[in-house]
């Protein structure tokens, strides 16, 4: 797991850096960077055919700026209620936009585009966005995060797959 992370998180910098060159506007590519533990939780859980959800994320942030050494950490609490979802959603791409707050009362809005895969059974999901409000407006985001071990026969019958759990990380440019 660990490689396959490490070639994402490598991927996503160089691309951050052929895309986005530091300039007086943006920070640097890696100024902020984020390891994270995430959860998620679906009620009532997934199954093989779309039905409509509430699905809560809970992200904890940890990191480090070489520009803002204050941001230190963070977190992300969100619910968004009655999407239709299904298992075989977990790999859409989609849009979307989710706040962070930080430790210093601080947050910043980031509006993404998803796109998602299996990777030797790990669903991992690449997040490319930017923070269009509060701490950090203009910078650009990439997101990863590898939610492993996911418990697929569970979409098969109820109560469907309710929880979801894994790593990530996040680069500020």
């Amino acid at each position: 797991m660990r490689s396959i992370r490490g070639l994402l998180i490598l991927s996503a910098l160089i691309t951050l850096s052929l895309l986005f060159p530091p300039s007086s506007a943006h920070a640097t590519p890696g100024d902020l960077t984020c390891t994270e533990n995430e959860s998620v939780t679906y009620s009532p859980g997934l199954l093989t055919t779309p039905r409509p959800v509430d699905v809560s994320v809970h992200n904890v942030l940890s990191c480090t700026s070489l520009t803002d050494p204050a941001v230190i950490s963070g977190h992300v609490q969100a619910t968004i209620r009655g999407l239709t979802r299904s298992c075989s959603d977990l790999a859409a791409s989609g849009k979307g936009s989710y706040t962070i707050t930080w430790h210093t009362g601080h947050t910043s809005t980031i509006d993404y585009t998803r796109s998602a895969n299996y990777v030797l059974g790990t669903l991992v999901i690449v997040e490319s966005g930017t923070v269009t409000a509060g701490k950090f407006t203009g910078a650009s985001t990439t997101h990863i995060v590898e939610l492993a071990n996911l418990n697929l026969p569970a979409c098969l019958t109820e109560p469907g797959l309710t929880t979801a759990a894994g790593i990530g990380t996040y680069v500020f440019a």
